[in-house]
């Protein structure tokens, strides 16, 4: 495998332990599936934080598995989703370089879901929350290179 986990100002994240080529296959996202109802209920019983469950269809989320669930938010991803779980290396990524990807593009705008971004990007926009605040061009940007799940796809 090519990535470890590592120490990042926040906690913990995920590194390149070699150079990954863009568009290379970085990790496939693993865990239990759930529906948004059993999501609802583990979240009202603290089983779960609500930007825990990685949604994958409308009414299907991921309860990531540990080393998917480490992989940290980025206004200025290097990598992105094909296929909807398939972790892809957006550009060439370094040895030692974070992977990081952007939450708000797997977050259909019904979501109300947000949280303070500390991604430290030069663009970064300070709050990270459902697709629609990605700014147009960006979201246009992963819309053109298959980056958005259907779910997401269809609202942009």
């Amino acid at each position: 495998m090519h990535i470890r986990v590592g120490a990042t100002n926040t906690g913990k994240g995920v590194y390149a332990t070699q150079d990954i080529q863009k568009g290379s296959i970085i990790i496939e996202m693993t865990g239990r599936h759930m529906g948004s109802e059993e999501v609802e209920r583990a979240i009202e019983a603290g089983k779960i934080r609500p930007d825990d469950p990685f949604q994958i269809k409308e009414d299907e989320f991921i309860k990531l598995d540990r080393l998917p669930y480490l992989f940290n938010h980025s206004c200025e991803p290097n990598a992105g989703f094909k296929r909807g779980v398939v972790m892809v290396a957006l550009r060439d990524i370094k040895k030692g370089e974070q992977i990081c990807y952007d939450y708000s593009a797997v977050v259909c705008t019904h979501c109300e879901w947000e949280m303070h971004c500390m991604c430290g990007a030069k663009n970064c926009r300070k709050t990270v929350g459902n697709i629609k605040t990605v700014p147009h061009k960006t979201r246009l940007l992963y819309k053109n290179l298959h980056l958005l799940p259907r779910f997401v796809r269809i609202e942009v």
